[in-house]
């Protein structure tokens, strides 16, 4: 017998004799062994964060980009020729000064001998007009004495017309003359046309210049210009004067990079360009900003502007009526947002939006107010998922979380949201 077991084991087959052997003991064993009865897994109600809606008049706000530009920048010429002798010694570039200021002073010399000069024709032609004047009294009183002798052809030569006429036109010829050399005189004297602040100085005090010759580079003070590029499509919220608006929107201009958070100056919308930029559909906007480099009074703790700095722009543009305002961080796919429904269910809804800003959305169709929009951002929305919210008592009773600490198990019943980041 030992001798027969001993040959089987040597057999090659022996190991798959155990293997099947014991393939057939463990179906014995799970054939026969009990089931555990199956249980149908709860659904999940994810926790998120909701607002209500709620229906107001919203004022359009159109954001831009723009740049500070001049309002008004004079190449100032000299008007005569002439050395110059005088130069304001706050003719610098940011030296500032009011409208009719001295800035340059010319030779007047020359201009000083021409209208004497003036002068003296001018008196000579004013005798000379009163003589020929004398003169056609004396004609008029003999042509009455003569009577009907002479013809009357020959009577406008009698009482001299043609030799009055010619006086006259040598008096207003030497009048005008002389205004134009005191023109010429006045014009030595340099001033500013406008309250100006200096860019470029090209003259010094000894140059000689030319009619024409440019002088300096002046701004002005009084106000400038932003230029802005705003989407053809939102110009309809945007009033401007030529368009028929009451005085052209307000606009808010700001530097957020240098400025303080909250700090603007603000502008009205003065014009817009006809015509579209080549590098898209928008269309340039000009806001007017009065006293930019803040030399009144009034502006004196508000930050002044830079030409040619970049600047952020805000345009107040018309007011939609009973809209909801939605922040634009809460719109998903371009026009669907979240709402919690009376049951807790996840709906997901789109949008007809009237108007899309930088931060907000206004919307006037799709939904209504007093719904619940979800604020929480969901890793895999799905229509109809449940929902529940944060500081609710199935969100988180303390009771209820105390009683599953004890019982070793998480709190919530149904388990916490995955995937759920508050925004």
């Amino acid at each position: 017998m030992k001798s027969t077991l001993k040959t089987i084991l040597k057999n090659r087959w022996s190991p798959l004799l155990i293997l099947l052997l014991g393939l057939v003991l463990s179906g014995v064993v799970v054939a026969t062994g009990p089931e555990a009865p199956r249980r149908q897994p709860k659904r999940q109600a994810r926790l998120v964060e909701v607002v209500p809606l709620e229906v107001a008049d919203a004022q359009v706000a159109v954001e831009a980009l723009g740049t500070v530009q001049p309002a008004l920048e004079v190449r100032l010429q000299a008007q005569v020729g002439g050395q110059v002798i005088y130069v304001s010694p706050l003719l610098i570039p940011g030296g500032r000064f009011a409208e009719g200021d001295t800035l340059f002073r010319i030779d007047p010399r020359e201009y000083e001998f021409a209208v004497r000069q003036r002068e003296s024709d001018f008196a000579r032609a004013e005798q000379a007009l009163k003589l020929e004047e004398s003169q056609q009294e004396i004609a008029r009183r003999e042509y009455e004495l003569m009577g009907d002798v002479i013809d009357e052809g020959d009577a406008e030569l009698v009482l001299r017309g043609p030799h009055l006429e010619t006086a006259r036109a040598a008096h207003d010829a030497a009048l005008a003359a002389l205004e134009q050399a005191r023109l010429n005189l006045a014009r030595t004297t340099v001033v500013a046309p406008m309250n100006a602040i200096v860019e470029d100085r090209l003259v010094d005090r000894g140059g000689i210049v030319a009619a024409n010759t440019v002088l300096a580079t002046l701004l002005g003070t009084d106000a400038c210009w932003v230029e802005a590029l705003v989407p053809a499509d939102d110009l309809v919220w945007i009033d401007s004067p030529e368009a028929g608006g009451s005085g052209g929107s307000v606009a808010r201009v700001r530097q957020d990079a240098v400025w303080d958070d909250g700090v603007w100056r603000e502008g009205r919308v003065l014009g817009r360009s006809r015509s579209l930029d080549a590098q898209g559909r928008m269309v340039r906007v000009i806001v007017e900003v009065s006293d930019p480099f803040c030399l009144r009074r009034s502006n004196s703790a508000a930050p002044a502007l830079f030409m040619g700095s970049f600047v952020d722009v805000e345009i107040l543009g018309q007011i939609i009526e009973n809209a909801l305002v939605v922040d634009r961080r809460y719109v998903h796919d371009g026009n669907r947002v979240w709402l919690m429904d009376k049951d807790d269910n996840l709906r997901i809804r789109t949008i007809g939006p009237v108007f899309t800003g930088e931060g907000q959305v206004f919307v006037t169709e799709g939904i209504e107010a007093g719904e619940r929009l979800v604020t929480s951002y969901l890793s895999a929305p799905v229509e109809g998922m449940p929902l529940r919210v944060k500081g609710s008592a199935a969100a988180g009773d303390k009771g209820a979380a105390d009683k599953a600490a004890a019982a070793g198990r998480p709190a919530g019943g149904d388990g916490e949201a995955e995937g759920v980041e508050s925004r």
